[in-house]
């Protein structure tokens, strides 16, 4: 019981430690507030899997090896139901894509092409882009993105560092 309350103490000084040194970091690269909180929220996720885990691990004796067969299973249950649905697989993977490579911002004007649209970004998540033009606002999936052609109106030019 002992060893299962230091490491939940562990745990939540672990969080509280990656969220002051994330904010500290936003400062320094300006990243934008939402990009942050997608972030933070990652983050306390894995610290909650990795909680339940050593928990696991210390109450019930759980071995190592029982995980890992539980967690392949489970991927591989969650591989062929994502394949039925390779579009919703499609949509979450161009999503992670845009987080990672940045190519707009909320607020950025961007233009597609087929239909060609012109808009302002006004949300990104890891299905759909939200945008809006004159008629109103609308999602894109994040798909689109990268089969489609994207001009970005008013990007600003990234200098090399």
């Amino acid at each position: 019981m002992g060893l299962t309350i230091i490491l939940v103490i562990v745990v939540f000084l672990l969080k509280a430690l990656s969220k002051k040194r994330l904010i500290k970091l936003s400062a320094i690269y300006s990243y934008e507030p939402h990009r942050l909180f997608l972030v933070r929220k990652t983050i306390a996720i894995a610290f909650w899997i990795a909680l339940i885990f050593l928990t696991f691990i210390i109450w019930g004796g759980v071995n190592l090896n029982n995980i890992w067969v539980y967690l392949g299973g489970f991927l591989s249950v969650v591989a062929i139901g994502l394949f039925a649905v390779w579009s919703i697989l499609s949509n979450i993977i161009s999503g992670i894509f845009i987080f990672i490579i940045n190519p707009f911002k909320i607020g950025s004007k961007i233009k597609l092409y087929d239909p060609e649209v012109q808009a302002t970004v006004v949300n990104i998540n890891l299905m759909f882009t939200e945008l809006e033009d004159d008629d109103g606002i609308f999602n894109v999936p994040n798909n689109t993105f990268f089969q489609k052609t994207v001009k970005g109106i008013n990007a600003e030019k990234k200098q090399p560092n």
